[in-house]
């Protein structure tokens, strides 16, 4: 494990540091097992001004609800900062740790800085990240805690994600209008190839660049367009009407889905 000088730049260290102990300084100190990073920032992707703090905290015991506005309260202190309302995680049970939203029980959850219970985004590709890529804040070393999930379960994952959650949204071509759904589209797509591509988990970004280089040059302009959008260029669109970037959008998820299935899943 790199240390954290050499993964995270010094507003980041400063940021994190005041967390923990704002953290610690708010629950009972038997409470807290440990405190992690993962997403963009494991995967040495961070966008200073726009990226998520994607972070887990794993407790020794679920918190109780006299604890609850405590944890509320701390991110409404945390969000005075400029990174605080960009905090996405989850606080789970260190004895559940590998288990997926179906086999969790509700959690307190944070995003954009707001906590709320229930279920939010805890998958095989969350324990992935952290255990192949994950940075300890506090706690056991990531190794340690001996997360079971394997390729396989982040292979589970990204079929749900290419044969459900994207193939449905093909029926409706105004889902993609938007310029947010636009960046959102083609980034996770690349993912998901990438991924699969490589076994292993990429930030968007590298898997972006990577997919401009492996995919067919039918797709270069609509990845352009999506990186154009990320990167909130004041440039002009690369197309001439939002129906038309729509249209295209739809194909490429119609063109993931085939490449994928014939590629990389076997039907059961």
């Amino acid at each position: 494990m790199k240390s954290l000088n050499n993964r995270l730049s010094r507003n980041l260290q400063e940021f994190t540091q005041l967390y923990t102990n704002e953290l610690n300084n708010t629950l009972n100190g038997d409470l807290i097992e440990g405190v992690y990073l993962y997403g963009s920032i494991a995967l040495g992707a961070f966008n200073e001004y726009k990226s998520d703090i994607d972070f887990i905290v794993l407790l020794k015991r679920p918190a109780s609800e006299q604890e609850l506005p405590s944890i509320k309260e701390l991110h409404s202190k945390m969000n005075t900062n400029h990174f605080g309302n960009r905090m996405d995680g989850v606080y789970l049970q260190a004895n559940l740790v590998g288990k997926i939203n179906e086999e969790q029980p509700f959690y307190p959850y944070c995003e954009e800085g707001i906590i709320d219970v229930g279920h939010w985004d805890v998958n095989h590709i969350t324990w992935w990240v952290l255990k192949k890529h994950g940075i300890t804040l506090q706690g056991k070393p990531i190794e340690d805690l001996e997360i079971p999930t394997n390729w396989e379960d982040v292979m589970k994952t990204l079929n749900y994600n290419i044969n459900h959650y994207w193939f449905n949204k093909t029926k409706e071509v105004d889902n993609f209008l938007s310029d947010d759904m636009i960046e959102f589209t083609t980034t996770t797509i690349c993912r998901i190839i990438c991924s699969l591509e490589k076994k292993d988990i990429f930030s968007k970004d590298a898997a972006v660049n990577e997919c401009l280089n492996i995919l067919p040059e039918r797709w270069y302009v609509l990845l352009k367009e999506g990186a154009r959008i990320r990167t909130e260029s004041i440039t002009k669109s690369l197309f001439v009407s939002n129906r038309i970037r729509a249209e295209e959008c739809r194909d490429f998820i119609l063109f993931a889905h085939q490449l994928c299935n014939e590629k990389f899943f076997v039907e059961v």
